[in-house]
């Protein structure tokens, strides 16, 4: 679907606008310069106007202002809400125009990406933040519905004026947690851009370096039961470990063979952060349906 995650600050491509090409987005109550362009119909240029809700582009605010939103809000059902966030998984063949609004919007913020059209094989997981002003649409990431490479994410998306927040981080963690709870195992799709490289690795020493501290004081652990246990396919793994020099290679194999005492001494050298953005307890079951509320509700 694409291939680069989101970037954490604004890359030198998006000086380079061609007349022709849209330069800013208004969503909501924020203005955002653009960084790529994105295939919207070509009557589209400079300003850009889209509904927080339903994602619908017009080329003026008061067409904006005027626009009725069809369909529920928030889209999809919930699977994830705390005190600040609610997450909505929507299909891509059941909502096929807002999916399709969606990815022309990331566009906008990601290098590569060549979907967005036939979206009736992924699944889409939108974040909505909490705010005095109501929902707000912060970001998004998607999956293929069956990934023959083992990919748990596609695209992930985190709209710039809401980095900085943690967002991000919450998002890889929904998508990791839906693979355990699905007894998969696999990461992002590849290759990733260098700012979701460091958002990847970050979320893979977290989770990694906490498995590790679990089970007292000396362990020896192999690569295959960290990657049962976390998720996380065994390659990232192997990386994060060489990485934080936790890696030992005996008798033929890769094992891991550390104490406590030393595990911690690299959290505190690294600056790791042990505490998840995701509350656990936040994750929700519900049925499938079109819409869990119609209100500016979590």
């Amino acid at each position: 679907m694409g291939k680069k995650a989101n970037a954490n600050a604004q890359p030198a491509a998006a000086s380079d606008k061609s007349p022709r090409q849209i330069t800013q987005i208004h969503l909501g109550s924020h203005r955002i310069a653009v960084w790529y362009a994105s295939p919207y119909p070509s009557e589209y240029q400079q300003d850009l106007y889209i509904c927080e809700r339903c994602l619908k582009y017009t080329k003026t605010a008061s067409a904006l202002h005027t626009h009725a939103c069809q369909g529920g809000y928030p889209r999809g059902r919930k699977i994830y809400e705390d005190g600040t966030a609610g997450v909505y998984e929507i299909d891509g063949k059941q909502e096929l125009l807002y999916c399709q609004n969606l990815c022309l919007l990331s566009k906008l913020f990601l290098d590569q990406k060549t979907v967005y059209y036939d979206i009736g094989s992924f699944l889409f997981y939108v974040l909505l933040a909490r705010t005095p002003r109501g929902l707000k649409f912060v970001g998004y990431f998607s999956k293929e519905k069956s990934s023959v490479d083992g990919n748990l994410l596609a695209c992930i998306l985190v709209l710039p004026p809401f980095r900085g927040q943690n967002f991000g981080q919450l998002l890889i963690e929904i998508s990791y947690e839906l693979a355990r709870r699905d007894g998969m195992v696999g990461g992002p799709e590849q290759p990733l851009s260098p700012q979701g490289f460091h958002s990847f690795r970050a979320y893979w020493r977290r989770a990694v370096v906490n498995e590790l501290l679990k089970d007292g004081d000396m362990q020896i652990v192999s690569l295959a039961r960290l990657a049962e246990r976390t998720g996380i396919r065994t390659e990232d793994i192997l990386f994060t470990l060489d990485d934080l020099g936790l890696l030992e290679f005996w008798r033929g194999r890769h094992i891991v063979c550390v104490a406590n005492e030393t595990v911690r001494r690299v959290v505190s050298e690294r600056w790791i952060r042990l505490a998840p953005r995701m509350d656990i307890e936040g994750m929700v079951g519900r049925s499938a349906g079109t819409s869990d509320c119609d209100d500016d509700t979590l």
